[in-house]
């Protein structure tokens, strides 16, 4: 399989896109694109319909993007292209967080927490010194009064 650039706006999106990309996931693939670049290709078929990648493209058209990396696949049964979409999404979710890893890497990079799809105040959290904690847990669960005022 060989990687090409493509035009994205010679790109249709997957009608039946099994997988909805909420804005907060494509704000988060911005995010990384801007980070490190296009870090995977998307998967097209013949006729440049994207069978895997949606969300990724919806972020770097969102972000102004001309062209992107792509491999083609050439061949497959309008079955095949249902399975392999399928397949795709639902094997991404079958993996689990190994969070003790999550947990040391995070600590690794305490001085520099701006990393695409983790809220910047939870991190900060994990690796706040022991008297900072004390202080966040002070106030755990507690409402204030605005938020009593708009729920009323």
């Amino acid at each position: 399989m060989e990687v090409i650039k493509v035009a994205l706006d010679s790109l249709e999106l997957l009608e039946k896109n099994p997988r909805k990309h909420s804005q907060l996931q494509i704000q988060e693939l911005k995010r990384s694109v801007e980070m490190f670049g296009q870090i995977r290709p998307l998967i097209i078929d013949e006729d440049n319909v994207v069978l895997a990648g949606n969300g990724l493209l919806t972020a770097m058209r969102e972000l102004g993007k001309a062209e992107g990396d792509a491999i083609r696949l050439v061949g497959l049964s309008e079955f095949s292209k249902k399975r392999l979409t399928l397949a795709d999404n639902k094997i991404a979710a079958l993996g689990s967080d190994d969070y003790s890893v999550i947990e040391e890497l995070i600590y690794d990079l305490r001085d520099e927490l701006d990393i695409p799809g983790f809220d910047d105040e939870i991190l900060k959290s994990l690796v706040a010194p022991p008297k900072q904690l004390e202080e966040i847990g002070k106030s755990y669960g507690t409402v204030n009064e605005s938020f009593r005022e708009q729920v009323k």
